[in-house]
This record gives C-alpha cells, structure tokens and sequence, in this order.
C-alpha cells in the first residue's frame, strides 16, 4: 500500500529553537548550591517510590514501626509534596496523606517544610539516606513559624538505603527519565488551557516547530561522529542503539562501537553463503557481548538442530574470533532482561542485527536505504516534492527470518513459538526512521546542500501514518491536552508526536514537573496566541 505525501512547508525550520533559546538564558537556577552537589538526584528517589522499586515486604520506619504500602500516591506536578492522596498502614492502622520525598533525611528541615501548611496532611518522610549533616539555612516562607510536626505522631519516616532491588547507581542508570512520570495523575498542567486556546493551525505550527527542533537535537547528537567514523559506521551505531533502546541501548553503542563494520569486513571469511555469513556475525556479536555462553546451557538436552546452532556459534567464538577480535569490558551483566517484553530480549536483537549487516553488506545500510528513498521522490509541480511512503520504506529495518533459531524462541533453551516471529517488527523499524534515519538523513542533505533531499525527508517526517503511541505520550495528551479530542486530532503524525515530547523535555523535565516555575505557557501567549 503506498501513500502520496507532498511537502508544504518544504524545509526543517528552526523557529522553535530560538524562543526556547531565549527561555533558557533567562531561566533562574533554583537549585541551592548544596543540592548542586549530590550525586543522586531527587527525581531518582521520586521515581523509585513511583514504582516502588524496593523491597515492600516487611518494610519498618525508623521508629520500627511495621509499614505497609497500599497506594503510594499521585505524582504531584505543583507545589506541596511529592506524591498525594496516599494509603499506608502503620502497625495495622490504615493511615491517608501525603508523601514526601528526600535524598537525605535533613533535606526537611533545610527546606523549611515545617512553616509551609502545604505539607500539613504529610504522613510518611520517605528519603535514601538517614543523615546529621547541618541543614542550610532556609529561605523566609510566607507562613508563620509553628513548631515542626515532623517530630509529631503522624508524620512517619522511611528510609530506603537497605530496601532497595538493587544499588542506588543502577537504578540511576537503569531509570528512563524522560518516561516519567508515568500516569499517576489527577490534574492538568498550566499549559493546557493556553493552549487549548490556540487555533488548530496555530497549535500545529506550534508542534511542527518542536518536532524540527527534537531532529537537530538528535543531529547535534551524529554530526561529530560522522566526521570522524563516516555515515556507514555511524548509522550502523544508531540502529544498534535504537534496537536496545531503552533498557540496552548503552551495551549495544559500545557493542557497535567496538565491532565495528570494517572490523567485521576484515575478520569474516571471504566466500561463504549467506547464511554461514549471518552464524559467523551472530557468533561475533554473541562474544563480544558476553553472552556467548548463554547462561552455561545445556546443548544435550536440545533438539539436534538447535543444538547444532548452539555448537556452531560456540565453536567459532572460541576457535576462531576469541584470540582475534577487539577487547571489549562488556559481560552479561551489562545486559538487562527484566522490565522488557521477551521479543525485545538482546539475544534477538542481537541476531537480527546480524541478519541486518549481511542483507546490506554488499552497498551498506545506509547507502541501500538512500537508495530505496531517493527512488521514491519525484518533483510534483510548484507544491514541491512528492514522495511514495509505502510500507516497504517505513518497514526497511524489519527483520523476517524463519529459519533462524530465535525467530522461533525467546531464550536460549526456551520454549518453541508455536509460529516465528519478526527479530525486528514495524514498530522497531518505525522508531528507527524516525529516531536515526531522518536526523543522519538531514546531516548527508544538508552536507550535499540538496534542497530536493531535505524536502522530501520532512515529507516522511509528516507522513500520514498513524503515530506511535507510548506510556509517555499518553500522559502528555492528558496532562498537556486534557484529552480533549480536537486537540489529540492535531497530533496526526510523527512531526507533531516528537514535538509535543520536545516540549516536554524542554519545560516539563526542565522544571522537575513544577508547573509554578514553568514559563511554557508564557510561551504560548506571547509567540503563538
């Protein structure tokens, strides 16, 4: 099936950029120097609570109370305490309130939340580490001093340094900022009536300029190694990143980054078939992962061809790459398996990358998709360029490889699909255009000073199929737009989608989700109302 798109507004523009430029000369830092200085920040601990990622059994507060979570609350995007409208039990009374979130325990005095009468249905203190260290001096508040009810019989605390799933600094790294906070919410943001105000072309113009700004972000992000490694390489480390994104993406950049394609080219024999060819990669990425024992299996027990597979891939490991290939500090533990859906496990990644490199070894992957691109623009007159987006564009990167074991298994030793599955599937592939294709994409136009080029990658960037959905966007379409449907009906394609995550990443993130610091809807009635 093939869709006719025609670019309108012919050229990426960067109106977005400059206002939100402007904004962040101008913002304040309200962060005091003190809290400058931890290493954990506070958001870490917030979303921690938000999923509760530590040990709920047996929880006792500081006092030795025993603790019960029944609700943890709603994330709290005002001012007042982190998460609201919460439930515990304390030594079996139910008890309902508020949480307050710290790093340290002294983070409540130094920020003075004993005058506020906002923390005043507070319930439970809940910080990472207990401390003594002397609190800085707090701001004046205009609220009269009262004595702390910290100290009183229903405020608990809970300290979660021994209660955490795992250490402090892997939870850091493991968390998904830009995902939070997830749909914990019973209010809008400020930004919402503004921008319900808005006309419909306005509101798209609005999104349109944040969804070019979001692609020369991701540019800023290729241009330099592209310089230095060339559009091959580089767009061979954006796919391997897009397919471990967002749980793997740091092991599969240094996984591309180390077994490189020329790499591969000089390391491979020369006349093999291609499936031999697809076993030989699989075996490389395999042992430069660290996952080549594929946690200690037991090949007798499998059927004979893929104990045969198993064989093979262990036999070119340790005979043939192990003593040649490049030294890399990556082990399986590098790699993450809980949290992700089993079709997104790294060992299916990691040999549909495989089948990726062989099926465009000969030109390269980049070089055969501008091929497969250019092939479909044509000049349309005085409305500028057409292009075809057929599914085989938006599906370029799908991966359909039956007779591969893990087309037809998650794990290794796992249970048999009951019918192979995609190593890659549309949304993957999708995520890939848009995230790594139309941003290295732009750097080659622009590089190549092609008008034609860079017309018709906007084109793809605002064609007609349905946009992605995800966690994140369903919580700005309700926190941003209310839901309201006129307003959700604007976001028609990926250039508005990406753009709304812009504007979130540029105030709501920036802000930590405080609408009252926030200047977006100053924003929007100055340069869009």
């Amino acid at each position: 099936m093939e869709n006719q798109m025609t670019a309108l507004e012919t050229l990426f523009t960067d109106s977005y950029s400059k206002f939100t430029s402007w904004i962040s000369q101008v913002r304040v830092d309200e962060v005091n120097e003190e809290e400058s200085r931890i290493r954990v920040p506070e958001k870490t601990i917030r979303c921690i609570w938000n999923d509760q990622l530590f040990k709920t059994k047996q929880l006792r507060t500081t006092d030795d109370d025993e603790l019960e979570i029944i609700f943890p609350g709603y994330w709290n995007f005002g001012p007042g305490p982190d998460f609201k409208s919460a439930a515990i039990k304390v030594n079996g009374n139910t008890l309902e309130g508020d949480v307050e979130i710290h790093v340290y325990s002294s983070d409540w005095k130094a920020h003075n939340h004993s005058a506020n009468p906002e923390y005043d249905n507070v319930i439970l203190h809940v910080f990472l580490w207990k401390t003594h260290r002397k609190a800085t001096q707090p701001p004046v508040e205009p609220f009269p001093s009262k004595p702390s009810p910290l100290y009183g019989a229903h405020i608990f605390e809970l300290e979660l340094k021994d209660c955490l799933t795992k250490g402090i600094l892997e939870l850091n790294d493991e968390l998904d900022f830009d995902s939070y906070p997830i749909l914990h919410h019973f209010n809008y943001g400020q930004c919402h009536q503004p921008l319900a105000r808005l006309s419909k072309e306005k509101l798209t113009h609005l999104l349109n300029a944040a969804g070019d700004a979001r692609i020369f972000t991701k540019m800023g992000r290729f241009h330099d190694r592209i310089i230095i490694n060339g559009y091959e390489q580089t767009f061979y480390e954006g796919i391997a990143e897009a397919l471990g994104y967002p749980t793997n993406k740091e092991p599969f950049q240094k996984l591309a980054g180390s077994l490189t394609l020329n790499t591969l080219k000089e390391l491979l024999p020369k006349r093999i078939r291609k499936a031999e060819k697809v076993l030989h990669i699989q075996s490389l990425l395999f042992g430069m992962a660290g996952l080549i024992g594929f946690k200690s299996l037991n090949t007798a027990d499998l059927p004979a061809d893929d104990r045969k597979y198993f064989e093979k891939l262990q036999n070119l490991w340790e005979k043939k790459y192990r003593s040649l290939a490049p030294s890399i500090s990556l082990t399986q533990i590098a790699w993450k398996f809980g949290g992700i859906r089993p079709a997104n496990f790294p060992w299916r990644r990691i040999a549909g990358l495989a089948h990726l490199i062989v099926r465009h070894e000969q030109n390269g992957l980049f070089a055969d998709y501008m091929e497969a691109f250019q092939a479909r623009i044509a000049l349309s007159g005085d409305k500028g360029y057409t292009v075809n987006i057929s599914s085989k564009l938006y599906d370029f990167f799908c991966i359909e490889a039956n007779d591969d074991y893990w087309a037809s298994h998650y794990s290794p030793g796992g249970k048999r699909l009951v019918k192979p599955q995609l190593l890659t599937g549309p949304s993957r592939s999708r995520e890939i255009t848009i995230n790594i294709v139309i941003p290295i994409g732009l750097i080659f136009a622009r590089a190549s000073k092609s008008v034609k080029l860079e017309a018709s990658f906007n084109v793809l960037f605002q064609s007609g199929k349905k946009p992605g959905d995800n966690k994140l966007l369903r919580f700005m379409k309700h926190y941003i737009f209310g839901n309201k449907k006129d307003m959700i009906k604007v976001l028609a394609n990926d250039k508005q989608t990406q753009g709304l995550m812009q504007v979130y990443q540029d105030f709501c993130t920036q802000n930590d989700n405080n609408c009252l610091r926030c200047q977006f809807p100053d924003v929007v009635k100055k340069y869009f109302s």
